[in-house]
């Protein structure tokens, strides 16, 4: 058992920590406000940008509100997936840029540079594997997205009284795109034709 002595000596310890100082303990620490299991540390490589990290998780927490490991391990996967393919989305621009660069040095024309690097390139080993993976990442995003959704539909048929947050209706379907109606010319006017919408009118 600690004596007093201890115990005083303790809470002037405790007291001499104040947190990082430095700048760059203070970009560390900025994780901790971070309320998930996910170690962001561990994403983040040189060139990228804690905080916008720290703000996607932020946003993913606010939209799905997890709720017991099941749920957090399925956002996490969102976050870490959709952290990812932004990052292979970089890569896949610097790539492109990199082999336009090479064909604007070979004495391309500079109307035709992409479709030089589909020519030259359009077997190419990288440029595959980050196509490749992009997809996979869209599809693990979509398949946490579903299993999420079903998590919290099936937490809250369960228990009715469960106080945890009530899971987030599906996603509404982007309405159909329908062309609008093109006038027909005077040409067409002249052989007798009548628009669709007219048709319909009538």
């Amino acid at each position: 058992m600690a004596t007093n002595a201890q115990i005083h000596a303790n809470r002037l310890n405790s007291q001499k920590s104040t947190g990082p100082s430095s700048v760059e303990g203070k970009a560390a620490a900025r994780f901790n406000a971070l309320k998930h299991g996910m170690d962001a540390q561990s994403l983040i490589i040189p060139g990228e940008d804690p905080a916008e990290l720290e703000a996607l998780a932020h946003d993913y927490h606010e939209q799905f509100r997890p709720y017991g490991p099941e749920e957090s391990f399925l956002v996490e996967t969102l976050i870490r997936t959709d952290w990812n393919k932004r990052r292979l989305r970089r890569i896949e621009t610097e790539l492109y840029s990199a082999l336009i660069a090479e064909q604007e040095a070979a004495g391309a024309p500079a109307d035709i540079l992409l479709a030089a690097v589909f020519a030259q390139n359009g077997g190419n080993n990288v440029l595959q594997k980050i196509f490749r993976r992009l997809e996979s990442a869209e599809r693990t995003w979509f398949r946490a997205l579903k299993e999420l959704r079903r998590a919290q539909q099936e937490r809250h048929s369960s228990d009715p009284d469960d106080d945890g947050p009530a899971p987030l209706a599906p996603s509404p379907r982007p309405p159909a795109l329908v062309p609008a109606p093109v006038p027909p010319s005077p040409q067409m006017q002249g052989f007798g034709f009548v628009p669709q919408a007219q048709l319909r009118a009538s």
